[in-house]
């Protein structure tokens, strides 16, 4: 099985089970600092080791986790220990986040540049795309130089290009149209 279908599945077990509890946003708080550890060599290393006992891993991460995360997320880092998927916990804790924010409403997009953009345009840009598509639209920056000037936005399959390499495209390709 490709790990992306595996982390789907994980991530929507866990999500069956925190949502219905009403936890899914603090746990994927959780998930995404646990994440974080688990981008130290030596975390990795110590679970990806076969030579350590399977019960010295558990041990481990109970006493690291007890009184410090909800018992769904200790319950599924040991499930994870126990099928050998520890290696998988930074893409289930993307994919878990969002399945939350989906839940929320809330649709992740990207917003592209040459140069940075302020804040007070991000947010109008979010609004009308909010608007057009009828739901919460959140954009990160990204920075993509050859766009020369202007911003484009991806949101799902969605795009919106108002850069000028795309206009300057679009007229190059009328101009040859006429011959010109």
């Amino acid at each position: 099985m490709k790990s992306n279908v595996v982390t789907a599945k994980y991530a929507k077990a866990l999500f069956d089970v925190t949502y219905a509890n009403g936890k899914s946003g603090e746990v994927a708080t959780q998930l995404l600092e646990l994440a974080k550890a688990f981008n130290n060599t030596s975390t990795v290393t110590f679970f990806d080791n076969p030579f350590n006992a399977h019960a010295d891993k558990l041990a481990v991460l109970n006493n690291t986790l007890e009184n410090k995360a909800y018992p769904e997320v200790i319950n599924f880092m040991m499930l994870l220990v126990d099928k050998n998927r520890m290696g998988l916990i930074a893409e289930m804790a993307k994919e878990y986040s969002t399945l939350v924010q989906s839940a929320a409403g809330i649709t992740k997009g990207k917003i592209f540049s040459a140069t940075l953009l302020n804040e007070a345009f991000v947010s109008q840009v979010e609004a009308t795309v909010s608007k057009t598509l009828n739901r919460k639209i959140e954009l990160a920056f990204e920075k993509d130089e050859t766009l020369i000037a202007e911003y484009k936005v991806q949101v799902g399959g969605w795009t919106l290009d108002d850069s000028v390499k795309t206009h300057l495209k679009t007229l190059k390709e009328e101009l040859m149209k006429r011959g010109l």
